[in-house]
């Protein structure tokens, strides 16, 4: 009778694991203040693998719930702000080609480039313009900083270039090497191919080059 009370008061308790909202009945046992979790149920509701070997058990977690990705820093950005971002990033891209076209040209042509690429810069502003009303999460305003950024860089490459133009500096409107070194448009490039990558995946992130 002693024996059997002392087993009724150290009976094992049972209780439901839940976790990310799936369940396990009787899943958890405590015993003496501790839980013990039985593996292969754990494993099986987060569809995981498990393997026994000698002194150790290997469990492995599906990629997806292992945990972020390398260089994701927030949850993924919203559908419609990723669309708006990469129509974005073709007006800028435009924008660009613009202003190389612009030092190919030289000085000779300088007078007409003020309102054309005055063109590209106003329709790069409505559409970032148009992105930033996209921007609805908390992702989707971290990645529009960095639009706004390259936005930004863009516009201080754009008003160097002119200012190249207007000083007559032939040597560095007409060679297309001087804009190959420049580090302000290794900068943009770098940035631009970034913030692609990024859109394009959906998932938020952040580089150095779009700072």
């Amino acid at each position: 009778m002693f024996v059997g009370a002392a087993f009724a008061q150290n009976a094992p308790e049972k209780k439901t694991l839940v976790v990310n909202g799936r369940t396990a009945a009787g899943a958890v046992v405590q015993i003496d203040g501790h839980s013990y979790i039985d593996v292969d149920t754990f494993a099986r509701i987060m569809n995981a693998t498990v393997s026994f070997e000698p002194g150790r058990v290997i469990l492995t977690l599906p990629a997806a719930e292992a945990g972020a990705k390398p260089g994701r820093t927030a949850p993924g950005l919203s559908k419609d702000f990723a669309k708006a971002g990469i129509f974005q990033l073709a007006e800028m891209r435009e924008w660009k080609a613009a202003i190389a076209s612009a030092i190919r040209s030289g000085v000779a042509e300088g007078n007409w480039l003020v309102p054309w690429l005055n063109d590209y810069r106003v329709r790069a502003e409505g559409s970032l313009s148009q992105t930033s009303l996209a921007a609805k999460t908390e992702s989707d305003q971290k990645a529009l900083q960095l639009l706004k950024n390259e936005f930004t860089n863009l516009g201080e490459w754009d008003s160097n270039t002119r200012a190249t133009i207007h000083s007559l500096n032939a040597e560095q409107a007409i060679n297309p090497a001087a804009a190959q070194n420049d580090p302000l448009l290794a900068k943009i490039s770098e940035c631009a191919n970034f913030l692609t990558a990024m859109l394009v995946s959906g998932e938020s992130a952040d580089s150095p080059s779009c700072h």
